[in-house]
């Protein structure tokens, strides 16, 4: 099994341009784990708490637009869509940054926040259909569970960085963002796959991959997973003392991050049938709620029991996404790769903005174990929705052999 492991990773590794495309998808994995955090410092040192907030949820309105910009990545080159946006984005958060400075009002700011989400290259949807044209069809699995640890990493190390370079300044955090996302444009454009010529798609109708039942299933499927996810989170964090963020808490997020990245990075290790079976979503997700209810149970038993059953629930997440992901792009149509992509991490968006806020409430009225119930619900509604799409073996398996045909 390590052995499979290495070897399927030292193949990825080994794509023509994955490695710079790979250093692309890592810096662009950490921006959101900052950006949040960054916008909420540098809001915050110049509006009351509830003003930076509302700025910081500005962000989350204009990332929503995901799918327009995935669709504009279908339709052009990659240059022509990233290069304008960044110089977009890149400008729209200096002047945020002088409107901070300058004490502009809640209205100018919340505007601004809204413009640099909307405007923000969407990198990580570039590099996951990249990796699907440049990588072979065996190894498709192990790029996704990479990228899924990758994300996990972005999560962890994001806000603790930008914690720390506002000690610097309030704007250095924003800065850095701004910078990173300017390192992962052109490694992305340099990356695998990004240079391969286009085909020019050809679209059936306006809805893209709406249209499709099969896809809608899948969106459905993620809005479900990161309703959970969110709920778990926000119920989670406050452990020990309700209504309030917790050392404890933070710890045993952290732990089920970590346990993620393990299950992902296992995940593009296994044998190619095993890979499939865990593809599906219905497998991770409907194992994710079964770990979740066993988790609501510790919480009744002891508390030592917490932490243990935080590694099963952690250990099925990596796999959650990849399987997400995969399935979709499994189904996307030709011509509308990246557009199907963006509306799986829209679908994602509006299920942790729902998540949030229900896990609050649900946290407050039923206590821990009533929110991690609410979270199993959710992941078992997006297990029983996963069953509902259809399974494509026979594509698969053509594209694993044809991979183990060109490797021979």
């Amino acid at each position: 099994m390590a052995t499979d492991l290495v070897r399927k990773y030292r193949l990825l590794f080994a794509v023509p341009g994955f490695r710079l495309s790979a250093v692309a998808a890592l810096t662009a994995k950490l921006q959101p784990g900052m950006y949040a955090v960054s916008l909420l410092v540098l809001a915050s040192h110049h509006l009351d708490y509830g003003g930076a907030t509302l700025v910081v949820a500005a962000a989350s309105f204009g990332a929503m637009t995901t799918p327009l910009r995935g669709r504009l990545l279908d339709r052009y080159s990659y240059a022509a869509v990233l290069w304008p946006l960044l110089a977009l984005h890149l400008g729209t958060l200096l002047l945020f940054v002088a409107a901070a400075r300058a004490h502009a009002g809640l209205t100018a700011l919340f505007c601004l926040s809204v413009l640099a989400a909307v405007s923000l290259p969407p990198i990580g949807t570039l590099t996951r259909v990249m990796w699907r044209k440049a990588v072979p069809g065996d190894l498709r699995t192990t790029a996704l569970a990479l990228d899924s640890v990758l994300a996990d990493f972005g999560f962890m190390i994001g806000p603790v960085a930008a914690v720390a370079l506002a000690r610097i300044t309030p704007e250095a955090p924003l800065l850095v963002c701004g910078l990173l996302v300017s390192v992962a444009v052109p490694l992305g454009l340099r990356g695998a796959g990004a240079r391969a010529p286009k085909e020019a798609p050809a679209r059936e109708h306006w809805a893209g991959p709406l249209r499709s039942a099969a896809l809608r299933r899948v969106f459905s499927v993620a809005f479900c997973f990161f309703l959970g996810v969110n709920v778990m989170e926000v119920s989670l964090a406050s452990y020990g003392r309700k209504g309030e963020v917790t050392l404890a808490g933070g710890a045993l997020l952290s732990l089920i991050a970590m346990a993620s990245m393990a299950g992902g990075a296992l995940l593009g290790g296994l044998p190619a049938r095993a890979a499939r079976r865990l593809m599906h979503p219905t497998v991770p997700l409907g194992g994710n709620a079964v770990c979740l209810l066993l988790l609501a149970v510790a919480s009744f038993v002891h508390p030592f029991l917490v932490p243990l059953a935080c590694l099963p629930v952690g250990f099925c997440l990596g796999p959650c996404f990849a399987s997400v992901y995969g399935t979709a792009a499994d189904h996307a149509g030709k011509g509308e790769e990246a557009e199907t992509q963006s509306w799986v991490a829209g679908a994602m968006m509006a299920g942790g903005a729902l998540g949030a806020a229900v896990g609050g409430w649900s946290l407050a009225h039923g206590g821990l174990a009533g929110a991690l119930l609410l979270a199993s619900a959710a992941w078992a509604a997006g297990a029983v929705c996963g069953a509902r799409v259809p399974r494509l073996r026979p594509a698969v398996e053509g594209a694993r052999v044809a991979s183990e045909a060109s490797a021979e």
